[in-house]
């Protein structure tokens, strides 16, 4: 049954699309220079680059209970507004599509909401009228199981996907395993650019993938020097959106030893917070372990070296070869074997720890500030197709 009323669903949104399309098109003309950005907001991305693209209206297929952004268009899952979001997201979708010659998914979402398709029709339905689609996958939804753990396996090592099944049951079922091989397919199929970490976010596309580009909010940045002048007692922040998969165990283990070991620290494990109360903890910080089973840095990276933080963290330039060759120094390149290792190293060296920070932070400013990560993003998809 539940099949049925998906299927009734996803041809009356359709319809809606084409409706939505052709009244709006009396009204509007399209114009090549705007920019739609969509998906569900993961990691602050959604908002910052929406802000950072000139011209784009943002639009949020789901609420996250640790920001508190403002978007162009934003869908709650209550039931009410998950009813009303039922006609409006098909709607909008026709009538963006009279407006702006450019759409940026960010994610595995789309304005339909049952795409059994991966995404195939209503990016085909984009093409048709003249769009320029661009999609910039984030993680979980498009990174295989069973290619990851293939690499797993061949390489003798954890990755992801070893432990991502205990954090969220079912996630590996073959069904989903299914809708991520859609989307790479439809992605492949009718997108203009495609941004994904070919290692790391292992998945079912063909051709090559562009490098990914974090962008960081110019307001962010804060080189706070003071912090480095007493070093007497370190501030050790871990900040886990899912600690099984982040690699929290490996940290606890290693905090504990150092402990024991009459180390002066203090850890800060930060779970469930406000995006706004971490950044405030970024601040204060001196070191800041990250994850430690994914080959890529990752936002909080990205936050920890805007606020001049030395970083530990799994993230290789030598495994995922789309990093840019210059990070290499910008944060402390830790596997999940070498976490005490790395960590005693820094504390035994106070002097180690201020380094990173300086590496880490220039080079974010560098390549990550949203102004210096829109040029570059954006000499990517204006060149010739």
């Amino acid at each position: 049954m539940k099949s049925i009323i998906k299927i009734g669903i996803s041809i009356i949104q359709k319809i809606i699309v084409y409706i939505g399309f052709f009244f709006n098109s009396f009204f509007n003309n399209k114009k090549d220079q705007l920019w739609v950005v969509a998906g569900v907001e993961v990691a602050s991305m959604l908002k910052t680059m929406s802000d950072s693209i000139p011209n784009s209206v943002s639009v949020n297929f789901g609420e996250n209970r640790f920001y508190d952004f403002t978007y162009t268009f934003s869908f709650g899952c209550q039931p009410f507004k998950f009813m009303l979001s039922l006609i409006h997201r098909p709607w909008l979708l026709g009538k963006l599509t009279t407006q702006r010659s450019n759409f940026l998914y960010i994610g595995g979402a789309g304005f339909l909401h049952f795409p059994e398709d991966g995404r195939d029709w209503e990016f085909r339905f984009l093409k048709s009228h003249g769009v320029k689609l661009v999609c910039y996958f984030t993680g979980s939804e498009i990174r295989s199981f069973d290619l990851l753990n293939q690499y797993s396996q061949e390489n003798e090592i954890d990755v992801i996907t070893t432990y991502q099944a205990y954090a969220s049951p079912g996630i590996d079922s073959k069904k989903n395993e299914q809708y991520r091989r859609l989307l790479g397919v439809s992605a492949d199929k009718y997108a203009d650019f495609i941004f994904n970490p070919p290692i790391d976010q292992m998945a079912y596309i063909s051709r090559p993938t562009l490098p990914y580009f974090y962008f960081v909010k110019r307001e962010y940045f804060k080189q706070n020097i003071e912090k480095f002048n007493d070093l007497s007692k370190v501030i050790i922040v871990h900040g886990p959106s899912s600690p099984l998969i982040k690699g929290t165990p490996i940290v606890r283990a290693a905090i504990k030893k150092l402990k024991e070991e009459g180390y002066n620290f203090e850890y800060r494990e930060l779970i469930g917070i406000p995006h706004k109360e971490m950044l405030r903890s970024l601040s204060e910080a001196h070191i800041v372990l990250n994850q430690f089973y994914a080959f890529v840095p990752g936002v909080l990276t990205m936050e920890a070296l805007a606020n001049y933080c030395a970083v530990l963290t799994s993230a290789d330039p030598e495994i995922e070869t789309s990093l840019p060759r210059n990070c290499k120094n910008a944060w402390k390149v830790t596997p999940y074997w070498k976490v005490y290792e790395n960590l005693k190293s820094m504390l035994d060296d106070p002097v180690m720890i201020k380094n990173y920070a300086d590496a880490g932070y220039e080079w974010a400013l560098e390549n990550c500030e949203e102004g210096k990560a829109l040029e570059s993003f954006l000499k990517i998809i204006q060149s010739p197709l």
